[in-house]
């Protein structure tokens, strides 16, 4: 399969793994085509024409970033997408409608999804660990508790509070950076999230063999994994209960048991390889079942949508966008 990957590249080296030629396109600068400005549908037909790429698939895999790449509800082929970020970003809601099929990775804005002009599926896909580098490398866990993130910002103004709490009555060592060599030295890894979303720590955390110390919170958590058996849980934003837990879970000779149990179902159940499979055959069903033309057929009411995604980016104060890119989008809102 010829496939375009658009933004984030955490399936790329999979979906190569597994076979497929990939073509990554975006801002980033591990993409084969990082972009400096938006690409427009005109751009992009004369990008992949210069490139001898007739795709199979385009594929839109959220960075929390803006869309960059213009004109995919025009491709005759499938266009997927997959929403990891959809309870900070709603322009998620009005943007996937240029997919052929929408995956989201929070089981409760699923909903939100529902509805479309040529009857686009949504679906649930959790986030994931990357086993290429997020595995237990059998060191000495000589670091009781842990976190690894970003401590300050705007969209989770209440971590930093929450972890200099937890802190006055349960170890903890946090930091920033690579969660990887602290993760495989943890005995437990402390997870705190921005709105209750089931983010991409609570995998990661569990593939370096840590004993996941993680919130009560919905989108999926229960369906997933079992407290008690393979993570334990404490009750959202509440320090003191999460040091209570990580207090008892330290002294508890069942913790590396959990661990363990935890460590088998991320690699076995939730690694980029299962969702990479996934993905790949839901692209399958959608060409056979022409979906591509069921879009293009309903074009006028999927740019509608399109149209309010890019007003919502164009008039977002908190956008670090410069001048000529916020015309940019409104100039796609008259498209």
């Amino acid at each position: 399969m010829r496939i375009v990957n658009l933004h984030h590249t955490a399936f790329v080296a999979t979906f190569r793994a597994l076979g497929h030629d990939v073509l990554s396109i975006g801002p980033g600068a591990d993409c084969d085509v990082a972009l400096g400005e938006p690409l427009s549908a005109r751009r992009l037909r004369e990008l992949l024409t210069a490139r001898g790429m007739t795709p199979d698939l385009v594929f839109w895999c959220d960075a929390c970033q803006i869309p960059w790449v213009f004109g995919l509800e025009t491709l005759p082929c499938p266009v997927m997408g997959y929403s990891v970020d959809q309870y900070m970003h709603p322009w998620h809601v009005p943007y996937s409608m240029g997919f052929d099929a929408v995956c989201v990775a929070q089981k409760d804005y699923l909903p939100l999804f529902s509805e479309s002009p040529h009857g686009r599926p949504a679906m649930w896909l959790p986030l994931f660990c990357d086993p290429a580098r997020d595995r237990d490398a059998g060191r000495e866990r000589d670091v009781p508790v842990s976190f690894v993130g970003t401590l300050d910002g705007r969209v989770n103004a209440a971590r930093r509070p929450f972890l200099t709490a937890f802190r006055t009555q349960a170890p903890l060592f946090m930091t920033t950076g690579d969660y990887v060599p602290v993760f495989q030295r943890s005995r437990l890894v402390l997870n705190q999230s921005a709105a209750g979303e089931l983010n991409f720590r609570v995998f990661q955390a569990m593939a370096c063999g840590a004993a996941l110390l993680t919130e009560e919170v919905e989108n999926g958590l229960d369906d997933l994994f079992t407290a008690g058996k393979d993570m334990l849980t404490y009750r959202r934003g509440d320090p003191a209960d999460a040091a209570r837990v990580a207090r008892q879970a330290l002294g508890d000779p069942n913790l590396a048991e959990i661990a363990r149990a935890g460590r088998d179902k991320a690699l076995s159940r939730h690694s980029v390889g299962a969702r990479a499979r996934t993905l790949l055959a839901l692209a399958a069903r959608l060409a056979a079942s022409g979906a591509p033309a069921r879009r293009l057929h309903a074009l006028d009411g999927v740019r509608r949508q399109l149209r309010k995604a890019y007003a919502m980016l164009a008039v977002d104060e908190h956008l670090p966008l410069r001048p000529q890119d916020r015309e940019f989008f409104l100039s796609q809102t008259r498209i």
